[in-house]
């Protein structure tokens, strides 16, 4: 049973960008969260303790945006894939965060593909 407690919850940009970077790493076909280093083409792809860095986090008037970095499997679909990416991100930010749905927008950019072997 869940109670209303009266109040406001506040959550900072880290936080939200840890969520949606664990929720984005339980997804199928993906590999990994991507950093894209300054001056140089290549992406590095982060370790669990670092997912946030794949996640960019910006507040507007019409709500949040999230700019996940990602890198994929080699071999699946990649449109699938971004769509239950983009389900998953916003249902755990809903459950866990209290972050609306309808204010959230998801960009999800591929850097890299890789073979899990």
């Amino acid at each position: 049973m869940s109670e209303n407690i009266p109040g406001s919850l506040s959550v900072s940009n880290d936080v939200i960008a840890d969520i949606a970077g664990y929720a984005a790493m339980s997804c199928y076909g993906v590999v990994g969260m991507a950093e894209q280093q300054q001056g140089v083409e290549s992406v590095r792809l982060l370790p669990g303790q670092r997912l946030r860095k794949g996640v960019l986090v910006s507040a507007t008037e019409e709500g949040l945006t999230l700019d996940l970095h990602i890198v994929l499997e080699n071999g699946v679909n990649m449109k699938s894939v971004c769509q239950n990416l983009s389900s998953s991100v916003s249902f755990t930010l809903a459950e866990i965060a209290q972050i609306d749905p309808a204010n959230l927008k998801i960009a999800i950019h591929i850097d890299a593909l890789k073979s899990r072997g």
